[in-house]
């Protein structure tokens, strides 16, 4: 070991350059300084090993060397845990002499644990690499003398600007930077809006923009950005786009490997939730709001990251762009009207004043790009975009603005990924006609099932209408089709999807304050009033069918008569059926499940007799039962000698079942049923039980027909979580004409994955033998179940991943139903939760008539129709119920 060069004291030395730099962002310091603290921190030690080595090293302190930093070091924009990458010059003849300086530089610092990158070259074949080689180029890009002979870097300067711009062009290096930036996206998330998003890869990253200055320094030999703007490239406002992001980017870099102790460039949950209270200390839960406390620190964070990583994406690409030599030749330029030409196929702007005189031409814009179906240029863009940004441009409460929004809101054609309404609301357009949707612009939710911003989200829920629309979604959504073709005046129905959730930001109760805004909006944009309360209507409404579909009683006709009286009319209805079905659906990949929409297909059509003439009544109900019953009958009869014999069998059997149990299954459904009813009967067996899977729908039905017992429910249930099959939903029946009693229950389920299990999957040979043994004796044991969770499904060795904190709600709702008290419980969603729930409400004494499962992320939403020896639950048993519950969702993960 060289003298003075003790391992110890690197590892103080950058433990304390760590520590400083967390005490200068703690200190509102910005992360660009934090990072130059610390890559000053890597020059010093580097330099006093080079000064000890060249004494030390025979011949090294004639030669002529030098060493120059690489990557983030070279760009002084260092993190904690970083490697150092750097490269020793030196000419031919000092080549064996560099490189046991080389060596004697790494041992220290590899005994010290830093990581290292290093290379020994000769400046012009240092610089010959880059030409074919894009990590060189960048590296060499990036190289900045730290120690030694400054002639030997201006050298590898010279040759690399040789390799990677010969004759003044970069166009082979940019291509490949493009490229590259295209296959990083790809790989780490085609999204900006990711849960978890990668701080150096993804979209908008701290890469994209290294990729900007990589570009920048290629084509145009600029020394920063700064020179950019002299050259009129860039305008300010990008250059602060890109160098605020950068200081936002390094600091939150920085503190992710301050706290997780180690090189990470993904900001997981934990550590969002490390850091994020931290940055934002001022940010707390408004007044009712019952989620975990680190949750709108959180999402001020993730939101300001959202923000910067749209706007980097954007402006690095357009560096790009501009970094090209485009061939000489003429342009090819052709005039659409006054305002607007086209520039070599792109849409632009004759005379760039004319934004400015009229602004409602900037909004017209995009209305010719889709009517002409050509792209925006973008220097028309950035142009549209810095005109919105200035103070003087006002487009609130200007008549032509407003018309030409609603037109371009309401063209069906405009249905594109990303639409031209995204990329209005790209430049600022869309925020600057409704200035209300600003505090929704990158807003994120921390929890597991809202995906995307609230912005992105109604965005997205927009073009799906438009899909729907021009009928590209009619096999996979055919009612929401039909019910879209019976709307008369789509614009309140278009402006209520685009601003559904804009009460968001408003906290708790956003409906009512999202529909108050909506009102507003409408009338301003130069609706009618009819139109206006239509909307505001839509938005007080669009999480109303979703909840009844999935948590209330569908054969039920006070709930459909109730629904329907709320709605109004016939168009309202298929109006917010349309909404909710774009809102559920693009709230997170494959939310609007098979499950769901029939849920709410069921929903709209039962509500739709209602206006097609007063159906929903208890007679129509009963009409609807018979008519299946009927049917029902006639599949269990078949045909043969025997048919006249099964069909009485069946109605004897149907005269003691729950009429609702035949508005709540097809007739397949009920035959399946009452089959496995008989089979059971005749052959003695403790279970019968048949799989039904429907690929297509995402799920499969699994009938089981047992003697009815106390804690049946519970069992089934724990023995499907045991053997990873997750319930969707549960139709359950007891009838009354079978001694001793048989329960008829049908579960919808899918596996863990989300996917409908096959009916000669494995898993259900186990079931049947699992619930053969726990149903042998009679009434089940419900001490027997966990055992069998916790032994087919043990704990993972690594523990459970980080995600946001669920908060436990319970509620008991009296008025729901005539004869039954609804429990619905809001929990997390873990191995063996609805086991633990249902055999709490049998320990209690409680009769489950009907479940209703769905899952939100990592959330369970499940509802219980229940009584206690045939009535409802009075409210002094509340406090009871909630407390049970309580304790067995706190102990559901086995």
């Amino acid at each position: 070991m060289l003298g003075g060069t003790n391992p110890a004291r690197f590892r103080r030395v950058l433990d304390q350059a760590r520590a400083e730099a967390s005490r200068a962002i703690a200190t509102n310091a910005g992360g660009i300084a934090a990072a130059a603290h610390l890559a000053d921190a890597a020059d010093t030690m580097v330099c006093d090993l080079w000064r000890t080595a060249r004494g030390q090293v025979p011949g090294a302190d004639t030669a002529k060397l030098a060493l120059v930093a690489t990557g983030g070091w070279g760009r002084r924009e260092l993190c904690p845990y970083s490697d150092i990458d750097f490269i020793i010059l030196a000419p031919k003849r000092s080549m064996a002499v560099a490189q046991k300086l080389a060596d004697a530089i790494l041992y220290p610092l590899w005994d010290a644990a830093v990581d290292l990158g290093h290379a020994v070259r000769d400046p012009d074949a240092a610089g010959a690499l880059a030409r074919d080689d894009l990590a060189t180029a960048t590296a060499l890009i990036d190289a900045r003398l730290v120690a030694g002979d400054g002639e030997l870097a201006t050298d590898l300067f010279h040759a690399t600007r040789r390799a990677i711009a010969p004759g003044g062009s970069a166009n082979d290096l940019v291509a490949k930077l493009g490229a590259d930036m295209g296959r990083r996206h790809e790989r780490f998330g085609a999204s900006i809006y990711l849960l978890e998003p990668n701080l150096k890869h993804g979209i908008g990253g701290l890469r994209d923009v290294a990729t900007a200055v990589w570009a920048a320094r290629a084509r145009f030999a600029a020394p920063d950005l700064d020179a950019l703007v002299a050259m009129g490239v860039v305008s300010p406002r990008q250059v602060s786009i890109l160098t605020e992001g950068l200081d936002f980017l390094l600091k939150l870099r920085i503190l992710a490997r301050l706290s997780a102790r180690r090189a990470t460039d993904q900001l997981t949950f934990e550590i969002q939730e490390a850091i994020a209270p931290w940055l934002y200390p001022n940010a707390k839960l408004p007044d009712g709001d019952i989620r975990p406390a680190v949750a709108p620190a959180v999402e001020a964070l993730m939101r300001r990251y959202y923000l910067f990583a749209r706007d980097i994406a954007k402006v690095a690409g357009r560096i790009l762009e501009a970094a090209v030599v485009a061939r000489r030749r003429r342009p090819r330029i052709a005039r659409i009207d006054a305002t607007f030409l086209t520039f070599n196929g792109k849409l632009s702007v004759s005379d760039p004043q004319i934004f400015r005189d009229r602004p409602e031409e900037m909004v017209r814009l995009f209305l010719v790009a889709l009517e002409h179906g050509v792209p925006i240029y973008g220097h028309t863009k950035e142009l549209v975009t810095d005109i919105v940004n200035q103070p003087s441009t006002s487009l609130v409460n200007d008549p032509k603005t407003a018309a030409l929004f609603c037109r371009l809101l309401c063209d069906a054609r405009d249905c594109g990924q990303p639409s031209l309404l995204e990329d209005l609301h790209e430049v600022g357009l869309l925020c600057a006609i409704i200035p209300e949707l600003s505090p929704c612009t990158g807003r994120v939710q921390h929890d597991l099932y809202h995906v995307y911003t609230v912005d992105q989200h109604q965005l997205y829920a927009v073009a799906m209408l438009k899909r729907l629309a021009l009928g590209q979604l009619a096999t996979e959504h055919p009612e929401a089709t039909a019910a879209l073709a019976e709307v008369t005046r789509p614009l309140p129905l278009y402006l209520a999807t685009l601003v559904h959730d804009i009460g968001k930001p408003l906290g708790k109760g956003h409906a009512q304050s999202g529909a108050r805004l909506a009102h507003t909006i409408a009338r301003r944009l130069g609706m009618s009033a009819e139109d206006a309360d239509t909307a505001a209507f839509l938005v007080l409404a669009h999480l109303t069918m979703a909840h009844i579909s999935q948590r209330r009683d569908l054969s039920d006709p006070d709930v459909i008569r109730r629904f329907a009286d709320r709605v109004g009319s016939r168009e309202r209805l298929a109006m917010l059926y349309v909404l909710t079905c774009c809102d559920t659906a693009m709230t997170a990949p494959g939310n609007l499940s098979a499950w769901k929409a029939a849920l709410l297909a069921s929903l709209y059509e039962r509500t739709r007799a209602v206006f097609a003439g007063g159906a929903g009544g208890d007679g129509d109900v009963a009409f609807a039962a018979a008519r299946t019953r009927a049917r029902a009958a006639e599949i269990l009869a078949g045909s043969g000698d025997g048919s006249a014999a099964l069909r009485d069998r069946a109605e004897a059997f149907f005269a003691g079942v729950d009429e609702r149990f035949f508005t709540s299954l097809t007739p397949r459904q009920i035959a399946r049923a009452v089959r496995m009813a008989w089979t059971r009967a005749d052959s003695g067996n403790a279970i019968e039980l048949a799989v039904a899977c429907y690929p297509l729908k995402g799920h499969s039905e699994v009938t089981i027909a047992a003697g009815d017992a106390p804690r049946l429910l519970a069992t089934v249930a724990g023995v499907l979580a045991a053997n990873r099959v997750d319930v969707l939903g549960a139709v359950i029946s007891t009838p009354a004409t079978m001694t001793p009693a048989v329960a008829l229950d049908l579960f919808y389920v899918r596996d863990p994955a989300g996917k409908a299990i096959p009916t000669d999957d494995p898993r259900w040979d186990k079931v049947r033998a699992d619930l053969a043994a726990l149903l042998a004796g009679g009434a089940p044991d419900p001490g027997a179940v966990r055992p069998l969770i916790e032994r087919r499904r043990p704990p993972s060795p690594l523990g459970p991943k980080k995600t946001p904190a669920i908060t436990t709600e319970i509620r008991l709702i009296h008025d729901g139903s005539a004869e039954h008290t609804i429990i619905e419980v809001h929990t997390r969603d873990q191995v063996g939760v609805l086991f633990a729930i249902t055999s709490t409400l049998a320990a209690i004494g409680l009769d489950i008539h009907r479940a209703m499962v769905s899952t939100e992320g990592e959330k369970v939403a499940d509802v219980f129709y229940v009584s206690r020896d045939g009535e409802k639950l009075d409210r002094s048993q509340e406090a009871e119920v909630i407390s049970a519950l309580s304790a067995a969702t706190g102990a559901a993960s086995v």
